[in-house]
């Protein structure tokens, strides 16, 4: 495994396998990503959150992850696995803290849990071969 420090784009190398770890979702072209994946390497794995996931809600970030999946169901998924986690916060401003880097409408959904202490969002996640 070797990291390069460069945007997506700018990477050459070729590789076994391109390996996406929550991150296809905040790219600007979840399918031009993958195009440029499939170039460097004949596997693509894409670790990242699933449509419908409550910490996706809380966080936000629905459309992001909602294009990105549509990319990879376009692109071809040949195997999947959901996998189910917790993203837990001991109170609201650690939860705040979380998400008010996601914007106006983050901040505004985590108003509910205002009084709220030991908070628990469930958060689906998959792991996909393309």
């Amino acid at each position: 495994m070797e990291i390069i420090g460069a945007s997506f784009e700018e990477v050459t190398l070729h590789g076994d396998v391109v390996y996406f770890e929550f991150c296809l979702h905040e790219m600007d072209d979840p399918a031009k990503a993958l195009i440029h994946a499939k170039s460097l390497a004949p596997d693509i794995v894409v670790y990242d959150h699933s449509p419908g996931s409550q910490w996706i809600y809380h966080g936000a970030e629905e459309d992001k992850v909602s294009r990105s999946f549509a990319a990879m169901e376009h692109f071809g998924i040949r195997r999947r696995q959901t996998l189910y986690a917790e993203q837990c916060f001991a109170n609201y401003v650690e939860l705040l803290a979380k998400v008010s880097p996601q914007g106006s409408l983050a901040i505004e959904r985590a108003r509910r849990f205002a009084r709220a202490v030991d908070i628990v969002i469930p958060m689906s996640y998959e792991l996909n071969l393309l």
